[in-house]
């Protein structure tokens, strides 16, 4: 096995990649949501059949002879197979199958409901004996055939592979949810574009602003997921709040595939940028203290799922998710960086888990693969435990598809994923019709 390095080696050549990205940002195989359903429940056992009635006795007072034999009685019919149990557990956004396991992979569902158990089957018919032509009896019926026990559920459902039809909703909280003090309480914030917030520690720009976004149906009593969306070099957090132009939809896509289910932030940068300054090797600097202030406004003034706090960017905003995974890991669930790098520095050491999904065109000539973007999958790679691999070859189909695989070995709760696309610079391979990288992104950061 390979040994996966830190991101310092190439700490030289981001200068190179920010330069770069002053003139561009350096910031469908079709993937089938479907998870297979769970396998279809057993039926009951069948009942045994009723025993044959024995010939009538002779009756009483009667000839000699015995009277006719009894037909012996018909086989009582089998039970009715039981049929399989609805499957418990996965969100309602995916179809399974008849006993479904967990909502699809792709769906915005939980990936591993149970299997429900099968009823019972019915209890077979006891069979009638015929009766004697004198004066035996009619044979004695066949015992009832029992009720057959009801199928117990399969295994999980297993994931799709990627792309294609559109993933919505996505889990929505459940009972091991960490609340936010915002919980239970008025909202204290609303949606709003150019919002203001004091950043009193940093050492300059201590005013900034950022847009937000509340799902219209706002509970108060609901933990809600957020993420925090980053705009690339020279973008706005309008373009990334309101969609259009290198990204498909509001938040990078993400906005229509939560379904309610997710509150977004996009931040403003200085300069149109993420280089977080005044910033050292050991802590964040202006940027990852806004970033902090934010965290601690919404979470503090709307009710927040805590474990459930995400970043996500692309180019210099895929840089600054870095940033905020190696600064903030305590506070951040886990990352999905689009074409990004280490513009935004990263403090050292960092040793705190955090979930991180890439995707990166190998085509790229501003933040140029592999140099960026792999050194910083690996990095949190080895800090999640996972196992050292090669990324994978992109198929040549021109950025329709990209080829993703997992990191084996990680400790559980923090999954590692890439997706290497054939393309250049940019979020939205092929080009900003292409729904392939955010259902990627949404299946990886609703899984939790």
């Amino acid at each position: 096995m390979r040994t996966l390095t830190s991101t310092t080696a190439i700490a030289g050549a981001a200068a190179l990649c920010l330069l770069g990205a002053l003139a561009v940002s350096c910031g469908t195989s079709t993937e089938t949501p479907d998870g297979t359903g769970g396998a279809t429940e057993t039926g009951g056992k069948t009942g045994s059949g009723g025993s044959t009635s024995s010939g009538g006795n002779p009756g009483s007072g009667g000839s000699s002879s015995g009277g006719a034999t009894a037909s012996g009685g018909t086989t009582a019919s089998g039970g009715k197979t039981g049929s399989g149990g609805a499957a418990s557990g996965g969100a309602p956004a995916g179809s399974g199958g008849a006993a479904s396991g967990g909502a699809p992979a792709g769906s915005g569902g939980a990936s591993n409901g149970s299997g429900g158990r099968g009823l019972a089957g019915e209890a077979g018919t006891a069979g009638r004996g015929a009766g004697g032509n004198n004066p035996g009896g009619g044979g004695r019926g066949g015992p009832m055939g029992g009720r057959g026990p009801g199928g117990s559920g399969p295994a999980t459902g297993t994931g799709g592979a990627g792309g294609g039809a559109t993933p919505t909703g996505g889990s929505t909280g459940s009972a091991d949810a960490v609340k936010s003090a915002g919980c239970g309480m008025a909202a204290g914030l609303a949606s709003g574009t150019n919002l203001t917030i004091m950043v009193p520690d940093a050492k300059s720009n201590t005013s900034r602003t950022y847009n937000l976004r509340i799902p219209d149906n706002y509970d108060s009593n609901h933990a809600y997921r957020l993420i925090f969306s980053f705009h690339w070099l020279n973008g706005t957090a309008a373009n990334v709040s309101q969609g259009g132009g290198t990204t498909k939809g509001p938040f990078y896509g993400l906005w229509d595939m939560a379904g309610g289910s997710t509150i977004f932030v996009a931040p403003q940068g200085i300069g149109n940028g993420w280089s977080d300054a005044n910033r050292s090797n050991s802590a964040g600097g202006d940027d990852i203290k806004l970033t902090k202030a934010l965290y601690d406004s919404i979470t503090s003034k709307l009710c927040i799922d805590k474990s459930r706090v995400f970043a996500e960017g692309f180019s210099m905003g895929g840089s600054m998710s870095y940033a905020v995974a190696c600064a903030l890991g305590d506070l951040f669930r886990g990352v999905a960086v689009h074409s990004g790098g280490p513009m935004s520095g990263c403090v050292t050491p960092h040793n705190k888990p955090v979930a991180y999904f890439m995707t990166h065109g190998n085509q790229d000539t501003v933040c140029t693969y592999p140099d960026y973007g792999v050194p910083q999958v690996n990095d949190f790679a080895k800090i999640n435990g996972c196992m050292a691999r090669d990324m994978p070859t992109a198929p040549s189909d021109g950025g329709k598809t990209g080829n993703c695989v997992d990191f084996t070995g990680c400790m559980s709760g923090y999954p590692t994923r890439a997706c290497i696309f054939q393309g250049p610079h940019t979020p939205s391979p092929p080009n900003t019709s292409s729904t392939w990288v955010p259902a990627e992104s949404w299946k990886f950061i609703s899984q939790f």
